[in-house]
């Protein structure tokens, strides 16, 4: 049997070794140390190259012979009474010397709380699985589970104290909710409360997050896009750029066009939800250079049929920004830097790391002057900060001007 809370630690100071090691030297700034880790290559790894060809279904499987990858889905919900929640579940994968590390973090949130928690483990260990045909993401009691290819698919995962909390709704079809040991480890402090299990596994959440919450979603593609090509191929057919100069890059596809229906464990109470959900993935064995100190990426639906996505990372030489603009006809249009106008217009005071140190930007500027976009992104709610061995924003946004809407913004690299 696995000693999880022996396996959650153990992974934890691997994660802080790559992650954290340059706070601890005099040699590179510290601004960048928190995503140290994604400028170094470990072992002998393949970089990705621009005459490889992604086929599917294949590509949603782990691509070991690369150093890391990632798995990434966002969804903007509305309940029954019309309230807007944002749910996150994202699935890593990082090999550390001859062996492949898996973590997941997780989340759901509304305009006012921010839940989440955190998994990890190896398939050797009994506790990560991961399938393609049809595809099936594993880690504990957290799963994406498919009947065919990607989707459609249902996801579940969650942060459930007490199995008689409550039951699901009468017409779900889904798993009674989780019943999860948890340790819970009080900000600032190094004391623990220890709720008692009911059934494996530990999840390990800050005290604010011990709350109970669940989330049960049923995931489809738009029906727009059957038929047509399932995924938005990033970049130049996937291959996508990081730096300006030098060869960094990933494998990346989206699918920014899932419809979402289910129900969340939220305020003590299942709910009935609807929204949409972008999904990402990515793979390489280097996503940043030296110079770079982290990134601020955008996914926004426009409408109906158009998404756009954008990110810029920054450097101290020269910031790098690549955009795309996706269509529910199965078409893309790549945006390069020269295209994309983005302006931090200013931060928030109360949007800040767990340290005090450095503040988050909550309002952004979007101006793409060729195809008419000149939006104004607006955080919604400023506590949706991960940290989970290195601290990054992730959190739902809203934007106005040109187009109204709702979408994601993500920050990492603040945390000095």
């Amino acid at each position: 049997m696995i000693n999880r809370p022996v396996l959650s630690k153990f992974f934890l100071l691997t994660l802080l070794s790559f992650f954290l090691l340059a706070a601890c030297s005099d040699e590179k700034p510290a601004k960048r140390s928190a995503l140290k880790g994604l400028s170094d290559t470990l072992g002998d790894f393949e970089q990705p190259t621009k005459d490889h060809v992604i086929t599917f279904e294949q590509a949603h499987a782990p691509h070991k012979n690369f150093q890391q990858e990632w798995w990434y889905l966002t969804a903007n919900l509305t309940t029954e009474n019309g309230e807007e929640l944002a749910a996150q579940w994202t699935l890593f994968r990082r090999a550390v010397e001859d062996k492949h590390w898996y973590f997941a973090h997780a989340a759901l949130a509304d305009a006012n709380q921010h839940q989440s928690a955190f998994r990890s483990g190896r398939e050797e260990l009994g506790n990560v699985e991961i399938t393609t045909q049809p595809f099936k993401a594993a880690i504990d009691n957290w799963h994406w589970q498919s009947t065919q290819g990607l989707l459609p698919a249902n996801l579940r995962y969650g942060n459930v104290i007490s199995a008689d909390t409550t039951q699901p709704l009468a017409s779900s079809s889904k798993p009674q909710p989780l019943a999860n040991k948890l340790t819970v480890q009080q900000p600032m402090s190094d004391k623990a409360i220890v709720v008692e299990p009911t059934v494996e596994p530990t999840v390990v959440a800050t005290a604010e997050q011990a709350q109970g919450w669940q989330v049960n979603l049923n995931l489809s593609l738009d029906e727009a896009l059957i038929g047509k090509t399932p995924y938005f191929l990033q970049g130049e057919n996937g291959f996508s750029q990081k730096h300006h100069s030098l060869a960094i890059a990933s494998y990346y596809y989206s699918q920014p066009f899932i419809n979402v229906s289910g129900e969340v464990f939220w305020q003590n109470k299942w709910q009935k939800v609807t929204g949409n959900a972008w999904f990402d993935r990515e793979w390489g064995s280097q996503m940043l250079a030296e110079d770079q100190q982290g990134w601020d990426w955008f996914s926004l639906r426009l409408n109906d049929n158009t998404a756009l996505m954008v990110y810029r990372i920054r450097s101290d030489i020269k910031d790098y920004l690549y955009g795309s603009i996706m269509r529910r006809d199965g078409t893309i249009k790549t945006l390069s830097s020269s295209d994309i106008s983005l302006t931090r217009i200013k931060a928030n005071t109360k949007l800040q790391s767990s340290g005090d140190s450095s503040r988050y930007p909550e309002q952004f500027s979007i101006v793409i002057t060729q195809d008419d976009i000149d939006i104004e992104v607006s955080v919604i709610n400023n506590k949706q900060i991960m940290r989970f061995g290195i601290e990054y924003f992730e959190g739902m946004v809203t934007f106005s001007g040109s187009h109204q809407g709702s979408g994601f913004l993500e920050m990492t690299g603040y945390v000095n």
